[in-house]
């Protein structure tokens, strides 16, 4: 069955709209944690998150796999998402337990870190409400809940992050301990809405039907590790840059890195409506196509239009805050998403034909290459500029390795190549001659009407 473009399109706009929302709410929150706060109660604050992210990990593919499942079986539709809400209850179980024993032992073998035992809990509950949005969002995404799976995504990841350092306008007494309790209950009270629309909309039937079962067993390992890597790539350089550079250091990196990185929320929406119809026996690759073409030559004229002005936006949106460091680092890691967004169309065409272990096979390559230049960088304090080259080097390198693996599969191969060529030019163009960059930039625009 052929994907239309419109309906991909329509889809995707209503999926987006959270990344574009979001953009808007960091853009009032980041300055206003920054100024009632501080650098470093931001750093710390957003450090708290990345880490609370790694338990997506813990769902161990059940989410994606439901997805899948349900498009290969669709009239098993209730009962597998019934086996999904169950395997996902079973985890949280697990965890819950682990930290009830932390609880009981904290005195004996956690004395030093007591102090901490509130953020800690606050750690394992979130933990256990992403594991659950996880697979609630696979359930909606595989029965093509779209709009419910956009507005929840912004409830879950970027109201819960913003409106607590929006708060501190209110109330600049608010500590960081009040700040991330506030941000897991609006987690929770995400997850719980999506219960009540998954019960409304009659999507659950308990059964004792073991396709996703079998779709796990295959599948999991790939989807779990291929997680992990993720999340270790987002996470590690955060963690060394704080051990090394201090919390404020980090602060200064994931202003521009998490604004930017708004933009990837528009890739996932794509690939939230990819995913079960790439799954179908049936799959139309066009789809693929069209979309790698939107953010091979829409988006970053979009983005190159822009970066002239970077200077003024941001001493405008900071203040104070703003220095020369998050200016470039702006640019950099906005070349950046433009890799890693193409990059994660390419992982749901793996998804799809449960061929991760491919996409792992690069990933595993190019892993001690990466740490082992990230951590030379950190601990002998070169620069951040520096360390968001390598994040942009990484992502050009996995982009052209999935390129050549799916090269018989995607349309215009070559034409990808040069793009990413030209993007790497004008990124070096905008630090050192901006009268070519403007020209190449034409030429860029131009490209846009070629058929």
């Amino acid at each position: 069955m052929k994907i239309k473009f419109k309906q991909l399109i329509e889809n995707s706009v209503i999926l987006s709209l959270p990344g574009i929302i979001s953009i808007f709410i960091s853009l009032l929150s980041i300055p206003i944690h920054l100024n009632y706060a501080g650098a470093e109660s931001y750093g710390n604050y957003i450090i708290f998150h990345f880490i609370l992210m790694i338990s997506i990990n813990f769902n161990f593919g059940i989410g994606k796999s439901t997805v899948v499942s349900i498009n290969n079986h669709p009239k098993k539709n209730e009962e597998i998402n019934f086996s999904a809400l169950i395997y996902t209850k079973n985890i949280s179980v697990i965890i819950f337990t682990v930290f009830i024993l932390i609880f009981f032992l904290r005195e004996t073998f956690f004395y030093n870190y007591t102090k901490y035992f509130n953020i800690v809990s606050y750690l394992f509950f979130g933990s256990i409400i992403t594991v659950f949005f996880i697979t609630l969002e696979g359930i909606l995404q595989g029965n093509r809940k779209f709009e419910y799976i956009s507005f929840f995504n912004l409830s879950f990841f970027s109201l819960s992050i913003s409106v607590p350092s929006i708060l501190l306008a209110y109330n600049y007494n608010l500590t960081l301990e009040n700040l991330i309790l506030i941000s897991v209950l609006i987690k929770f009270l995400s997850v719980l809405m999506m219960f009540f629309i998954i019960k409304k909309n009659n999507l659950v039937k308990k059964s004792k039907n073991k396709i996703l079962l079998n779709n796990l067993r295959k599948n999991s390992k790939w989807i779990t590790l291929n997680s992990v890597l993720i999340q270790f790539y987002d996470l590690f350089d955060k963690y060394l840059i704080k051990f090394f550079l201090g919390p404020v250091a980090v602060a200064t990196y994931s202003i521009p890195q998490q604004l930017t990185g708004k933009l990837s929320i528009i890739s996932k929406s794509f690939s939230a409506f990819l995913l079960p119809n790439l799954s179908k026996k049936k799959m139309d690759n066009q789809s693929l196509d069209f979309s790698l073409q939107i953010f091979m030559k829409i988006i970053p004229v979009i983005i190159f239009s822009i970066i002239p002005f970077y200077p003024s936006i941001l001493e405008f949106w900071l203040g104070n805050s703003f220095n020369t460091t998050i200016n470039n680092l702006t640019k950099i890691f906005s070349i950046s998403v433009i890799f890693s967004c193409a990059s994660h169309l390419l992982v749901t065409r793996f998804e799809a034909t449960k061929s991760l272990n491919q996409n792992l096979k690069i990933e595993f390559f190019l892993m001690p290459f990466f740490l082992y230049s990230l951590y030379h960088l950190t601990s002998l304090n070169y620069s951040l500029i520096l360390l968001s080259l390598l994040i942009l080097t990484k992502e050009v390198i996995l982009f052209f390795l999935r390129l050549n693996i799916l090269n018989q599969r995607v349309q215009k191969v070559n034409s990808y190549y040069l793009y990413s060529i030209l993007f790497l030019v004008m990124l070096y163009l905008s630090f050192f001659n901006i009268k070519f960059y403007f020209i190449f930039l034409l030429l860029l625009i131009l490209n846009l009407f070629r058929k």
